[in-house]
């Protein structure tokens, strides 16, 4: 019944192509700044017009939502998202409903497959609700089949099936890397992913456009503490994004309990199968570790997290300082709630300094500047697409508030949360 209800309401409101935001403080984001009492008007899935709210103006034609005491955002993009199987505990559709509840607008699939693209158009031409969406063509990380021109015909084929960048994933030797390189640039494909050898350095002299999770950044750091200022630098110049998704592994750190990982953002949108399969793989996690390690389970894994965090929280903060362009994920897995979990990796890019408005720039326009669309998405401004998430609370004052969801907009098409969520 609640999915008939969703559908029914999503039927209702995909045709509405017309809307005024009326009375709303606009956070355009690619400047730090709030924009009270303002009239956003919607049209053909854009923002056509911003002006200041006035008791009386000339509205026919559009429908309204009346927004005063809210807040209006870019929608938010999840920049390193695995989409579930076949055996996931949340399925596809619900993974797309979740991801719109929370605001999220945009996905980066770093785990794409042939029927992501499927999706993806399907998305793109209004056949589907959900996210807009950039897939990855996982390159193989085994050499024993690989050649010169092996490589040539993979990255041909991720070109010619128009996946959108080629995601590494590791495991290949110098000669092969150099191979895939070569072609990526030949056949003008970007490349993303882990750290080549873990060298944050080598990966940018490669033409990485991110790289991945938190680590690198240590280890840069690491082999060279006194040129790390510079290393910095390179990667501003360079445009090399960095995605740590941190939230991964403070869950995979097991240094939350389990009442803490039950109350994590959304948990309360999972199925009770789906909670129960994700606190199984938890403690068999838990269980595991603690076998290995034995009486070293504090000291060699749990302490070891809780330094590493230490240490890289003032990297992050000396990298987002900076101008590195940084992204923000949750990664996908147990207690990441779709979209929900977005939340979860801000308040660690906030225990690690990041000020609101670098947290909230990180999640939305940075994400736009990576793939070259910052003049058609990304901010809120006349002309740009209207992906946007409206607030019922400032996220600059607090980035508490991004849970405080009253709708979003894809496409220019609205969607209440508490409709979604029914």
């Amino acid at each position: 019944m609640r999915l008939l209800i969703v559908f029914l309401f999503l039927s209702e409101i995909i045709f509405s192509q017309n809307l005024i935001l009326k009375n709303v403080s606009v956070i355009p984001v690619n400047h730090d700044v709030v924009i009270p009492n303002c009239n956003v008007y919607i049209r053909a899935g854009k923002i056509e017009k911003i002006e200041a709210f006035a008791t009386k103006q000339a509205m026919k034609g559009y429908t309204i939502i009346d927004c005063a005491g809210k807040f209006l955002v870019p929608g938010l993009a999840d920049m390193h998202a695995h989409f579930p199987d076949k055996d996931s505990p949340i399925k596809m559709q619900d993974y797309l409903r979740l991801n719109v509840a929370a605001g999220v607008t945009t996905l980066r699939s770093m785990r794409g497959e042939a029927e992501h693209l499927i999706l993806r158009d399907s998305v793109s031409s209004g056949k589907r609700v959900g996210p807009e969406i950039y897939v990855s063509y996982v390159f193989p990380t085994k050499d024993s089949l690989l050649t010169k021109d092996s490589i040539e015909k993979i990255v041909l084929h991720a070109k010619n099936k128009k996946y959108d960048f080629i995601k590494y994933l590791g495991g290949i030797n110098e000669t092969n890397f150099n191979y895939l390189i070569e072609s990526c640039k030949k056949n003008e494909m970007t490349i993303a992913g882990h750290a080549y050898n873990k060298s944050l350095f080598k990966s940018m002299e490669a033409g990485f456009t991110s790289v991945e999770h938190f680590q690198p950044l240590i280890a840069a750091y690491q082999k060279d503490s006194l040129n790390f200022k510079k290393t910095l630098e390179t990667m501003k110049t360079k445009g090399t994004a960095f995605c740590p998704t941190l939230s991964f592994y403070h869950v995979f750190a097991f240094g939350f309990t389990e009442k803490e990982l039950a109350e994590r953002n959304g948990m309360e949108y999972v199925s009770f199968a789906g909670k129960n399969a994700w606190l199984k793989e938890y403690r068999e996690a838990v269980s595991s570790t603690k076998e290995q390690l034995k009486t070293d389970f504090e000291s060699k894994y749990v302490n070891v997290y809780k330094q590493q965090f230490i240490k890289f929280n003032k990297l992050f903060k000396q990298a987002v300082d900076a101008g590195v362009l940084v992204l923000l994920s949750p990664d996908d897995g147990i207690y990441n709630v779709p979209g929900f979990g977005m939340y979860e990796e801000m308040k660690l890019y906030k225990n690690a300094g990041l000020s609101n408005y670098q947290i909230l720039k990180s999640a939305t326009y940075n994400a736009a500047v990576y793939f070259k669309q910052q003049k058609q998405w990304g901010s809120v401004e006349v002309g740009k697409k209207a992906n946007l998430l409206l607030l019922n609370a400032n996220p600059l004052e607090n980035i508490e508030n991004i849970k405080q969801v009253e709708g979003t907009l894809v496409n220019g098409k609205y969607y209440s949360q508490k409709e979604l969520l029914k």
